[in-house]
């Protein structure tokens, strides 16, 4: 089953008040790269309790590949992850990513109750969005522009303790 209808075409960029987004790729190595590096300990907390990406030594060349892998991924419909910049597109304010729910579990419950993951991290540097009101913006967008129902934040909500203790819960 897809990830999304193959007769639904992601949007590639999307302009609300506070921010602007487009399709975290390439163009954006340089930006993306400093983002990381000084967000890292920020970063590591967003994609899970035992998560140890992104290495605290992490080069240009490893971002750049990471870069290439979510384009590539847009590309091919599997996930989609964007850079948040400020509205004048100056300032690099972080990342967003929607992906399928994926386990290696047989029978894992989180699979039947979303369709889908989502995760934002905003960058250390002075950042001007506050993380709820970017959060409740990217909610809103998902409600009203992608065709799924049920959207689990893993970490916020669900919480990750509960995130982890889902897979093995029978309905």
């Amino acid at each position: 089953m897809p990830f999304i209808p193959l007769d639904f075409t992601p949007p590639h960029r999307a302009s609300f008040g506070d921010f602007k987004m487009d399709v975290l790729g390439p163009d954006y190595a340089k930006l993306d790269h400093q983002a990381v590096q000084t967000s890292a300990n920020v970063i590591r907390n967003v994609f899970g309790p035992d998560n140890h990406w992104p290495p605290a030594d992490i080069n240009f060349e490893e971002n750049l590949a990471d870069l290439h892998r979510h384009f590539d991924e847009f590309k091919q419909r599997q996930a989609f992850a964007y850079c948040l910049l400020s509205p004048d597109e100056k300032r690099y304010l972080g990342c967003f990513y929607l992906k399928p729910i994926k386990s290696r579990q047989e029978n894992d419950w989180r699979k039947q109750r979303f369709q889908a993951q989502a995760f934002l991290w905003l960058s250390a540097d002075d950042n001007p969005l506050r993380k709820d009101k970017a959060i409740a913006t990217l909610q809103s967008w998902l409600a009203q522009d992608w065709p799924l129902n049920a959207i689990a934040w893993p970490g916020r909500e669900p919480s990750w303790e509960a995130w982890l203790s889902i897979a093995s819960i029978q309905p």
